[in-house]
């Protein structure tokens, strides 16, 4: 090697790396989930390239929480590190101009050089939307649970049950690779807006489909089921008992939390922020 190569991979070595740190929000039924795949469009992918073309270099993310295919996000937060000098507003406006309108980029900062969206997040909040109506309604499809007949009071009632720490077995996918199936739950609301229902839950973490599985528990309640069942199926630990998994077009991861890092909230969202 040249000590001209030698000299631009030691200087390259050498330059300082910034931990940036983004809000993204993203409608969901028009990619394969968050993760990257190579064949699939997916969020983390399309986020990844217009980041690399911002910054001439390859650039890898990393989440706060991955979500499936059809889930959306009002709040996910992502981090990348990079030695490419740009001003915040390079990131935020080039990742927009360059990803699909149903990605945009709320906020980015910078961040503390051990900063991790995942491991430092103390808390996450995620959202189920029910339509509940007779009539169908086409300017939801794919951003609601469509449905009919919910009691709203019953549904909060019965979520009560959820408040604290938990085996959540009988709300966890079969694929789930969590070594615990215990959760604490912080909080769980659930409140009518119209024809809208949104059930509201804060965890420290969730396990596979947990909240989708709960989310179709409540329903059940909403729709005519003792509100002890919920109790119930925590005690009986056992997936088989619960029926299908709530579609995902409903669910929204809307808040991260990292105490004492001063991030802006994301930007309200009408509906959920009622």
């Amino acid at each position: 090697m040249t000590d001209a190569r030698l000299g631009a991979v030691a200087k390259a070595m050498s330059a300082k790396k910034t931990v940036y740190v983004m809000c993204v929000q993203y409608c969901g039924d028009e990619f394969n989930g968050w993760q990257r795949q190579m064949d699939q469009p997916t969020v983390q992918g399309h986020i990844e390239a217009a980041l690399s073309q911002v910054a001439a270099q390859l650039i890898r993310i990393a989440a706060a929480g991955r979500t499936d295919a059809g889930v959306h996000a009002t709040g996910q937060i992502i981090s990348f590190t990079t030695t490419a000098i740009r001003p915040l507003a390079s990131w935020l406006k080039g990742v927009n101009s360059l990803t699909p309108k149903s990605i945009q980029v709320a906020w980015v900062r910078q961040a503390p050089e051990n900063f991790h969206p995942r491991y430092a997040a103390t808390a996450r909040r995620y959202n189920y939307i029910y339509y509940d109506s007779h009539r169908y309604n086409p300017f939801v499809d794919g951003l609601a649970w469509c449905t009919e007949g919910l009691d709203q009071d019953a549904m909060h009632r019965a979520a009560q049950w959820l408040v604290g720490e938990h085996d959540f077995t009988t709300f966890r996918a079969a694929g789930c690779q969590s070594l615990s199936p215990k959760r604490r739950v912080n909080r769980c609301e659930v409140r009518r807006d119209g024809h809208f229902v949104v059930m509201e839950i804060d965890a420290s973490a969730f396990l596979l489909h947990m909240v989708r599985n709960i989310a179709s528990a409540l329903r059940d309640v909403g729709m005519g089921s003792p509100t002890r069942s919920i109790r119930d199926l925590l005690l009986l630990k056992d997936r088989v008992r619960l029926g299908a998994t709530a579609p995902p077009q409903g669910l929204y991861l809307t808040h991260v939390s990292y105490p004492g890092a001063n991030f802006p909230a994301p930007p309200s969202v009408p509906l959920l922020s009622t």
